[in-house]
């Protein structure tokens, strides 16, 4: 029995030390992705203008000469992008620089290690959300291992230094959002105001919790005096740690967060031509169908059918008692206790959200990885639908399937290691197989790059890309010794000794002379997971 009770009690510390180790172990596995280098020039730029401010000259200069020497594909100035804060780049961007990290093998690895380690503790705190909702042991642990097996959420915690560490703050945010709905404290309220401003300087779409939080606020059945009051100390909080967080903001607040935010709709004039169902279609002319399409075919069934049951389930209950509510007296007949309340925030902020992009059609493109952070409240909602399912039904064997069906989720990742990225399900038939983009980001151009230097022995290999694809990013992960035989060649056939193409949809192949492979060119080999192609290797002959 003690035995027992010591499981039970440290079942979740051994889990998530497990899964940190493992987590660990697997970093070098995973390819760059296009943007990372963006990424890490954006750290470099901020270093070097928050060091203006401080007597670091030494630190400076070096952090100065890294900067300049960052270039190559998808650099603009970060002055372009201000809605891009420095929560995560800039002290990267530090640490490379203090510890003199030069090899870009292993700053790329350091940037890894980084994003997956934020990750794994956001799995954490969602463990400490489903904590202040339910009771049910199984049903938390399942709602984990819903959280950390999505294969795409999976694969991008390693590499994607944008949008996991979003989603992996929305996460923290949130656990803090949820406590101060439990327990009104300043406390609390103190530790939300916080998270929800770096969450914000992130990425400027994060303005939805603050949004969401007022309205929350507004309809709540508290004294007006103390909901000004609290009011107040979370605009005051969120605004000194959003600037102080936000260089850009530093010498003009309201006019650079104004610019910041309408930089967002900028845009709309971005006209990156993609794979859709079949179709090249532009990204500032998406049908409403793109996000809830390209959620339905990259997210395992179970988590879909789950996420469908838990919310329509709450948008029953919501939806029953807002048609009954008298406004004129209180809105707190929404929920009845501390935990409907809870449901009816992470409800509110995902249809909030949701709809938004659906209706007014903002520009989105490489799938629905912007949106990546919406993954915190449908595995919530799955949450929901297994508690429902549990009360019931009352039957374990139903949970007990369902729990052999998520473990599932790990045997997907094991058969696409090292690219979940790339997953889609089942629900995706054979004939569509190629109807949508796949490797956009490149991920497996190091694996390319790699059986190339295998199989061929010459000092000197030159490879052109029928495809918009940085291969100069992928080569950063090679050793020093294989960078130097690789020579990239752009779309210069003739003088190519190889063709890589992923048929990367920013161009029609149907339409465009860069597919035209020549015909001393014969493909030796292609890359495949489950049917789908990843990418195609040509050889002059």
């Amino acid at each position: 029995m003690k035995a027992i009770k010591f499981f039970e009690r440290y079942s979740y510390i051994f889990f998530f030390v497990i899964y940190f180790f493992v987590g660990l172990s697997i970093v070098d596995d995973f390819g760059i992705s296009i943007d990372e280098e963006f990424q890490r020039y954006s750290g470099f730029y901020w270093l070097c203008y928050v060091l203006e401010f401080l007597p670091f000259e030494q630190l400076k200069s070096e952090a100065l000469v890294k900067l300049n020497n960052i270039d190559g594909f998808t650099l603009p100035n970060p002055k372009d992008y201000p809605f891009y804060g420095v929560f995560f780049d800039l002290p990267l961007a530090f640490i490379e620089t203090f510890f003199n990290i030069n090899e870009s093998k292993d700053y790329f690895i350091l940037r890894h290690q980084a994003t997956f380690i934020v990750f794994f503790i956001s799995s954490i705190f969602f463990h400490k959300i489903l904590k202040l909702r339910l009771k049910d042991k199984i049903i938390i642990f399942l709602g984990i291992l819903l959280y950390i097996s999505s294969p795409r959420i999976f694969g991008d915690s390693f590499f994607n230094n944008k949008d996991s560490i979003f989603l992996s703050l929305v996460t923290i945010t949130f656990y803090y959002y949820l406590k101060f709905i439990i327990n009104f404290n300043y406390k609390n309220l103190i530790f939300f105001s916080f998270f929800s401003a770096i969450t914000c300087s992130l990425r400027v779409l994060g303005i939805f919790v603050p949004i969401s939080f007022l309205m929350i606020l507004i309809i709540k059945n508290e004294p007006q005096n103390k909901k000004f009051l609290f009011s107040l100390v979370y605009l005051t909080v969120f605004s000194l740690v959003l600037i102080f967080f936000w260089p850009y903001l530093w010498s003009n607040p309201a006019i650079n967060f104004y610019e910041a935010f309408t930089t967002f709709s900028k845009y709309e004039s971005l006209t990156i031509q993609m794979l859709f169902n079949g179709k090249y279609i532009f990204s500032n002319y998406l049908p409403m169908s793109y996000l809830p399409t390209w959620i339905l075919i990259t997210t395992p069934v179970i988590f879909v059918l789950l996420f469908l049951i838990g919310y329509v389930f709450l948008f029953k209950r919501i939806f029953s008692r807002l048609i009954r509510i008298d406004v004129t007296t209180n809105f707190n007949d929404l929920w009845r206790s501390k935990k409907e309340e809870m449901d009816f925030i992470i409800f509110l902020n995902f249809s909030l959200v949701f709809f938004y992009i659906i209706f007014l059609s903002p520009v989105l493109y490489t799938g629905w990885r912007h949106l990546y952070f919406l993954h915190t409240f449908m595995t919530y909602a799955c949450c929901i639908a297994l508690y429902i399912i549990n009360i019931k039904f009352k039957n374990k064997i139903i949970i007990i399937v369902i729990s052999f069906i998520v473990l599932n989720n790990f045997y997907e990742i094991k058969k696409f290691h090292p690219y979940q990225s790339l997953y889609f399900n089942q629900l995706l038939q054979k004939d569509k197989k190629n109807s949508f983009e796949v490797d956009y980001w490149a991920i497996a151009g190091v694996k390319f790059l790699k059986e190339i230097i295998k199989t061929d022995n010459s000092k000197r290999i030159n490879i052109a890309s029928a495809s918009y694809v940085p291969l100069e990013r992928s080569l950063k992960l090679l050793k020093k010794s294989d960078q130097n035989k690789i020579y990239l060649l752009g779309q210069e056939y003739g003088k190519a000794d190889y063709i890589f193409n992923n048929n990367i949809s920013e161009v029609n192949k149907f339409r465009n002379d860069k597919y035209l492979i020549p015909r001393n060119f014969k493909k030796i080999s292609e890359f495949k997971i489950r049917g789908y192609m990843i990418y195609e290797i040509y050889k002059k002959f």
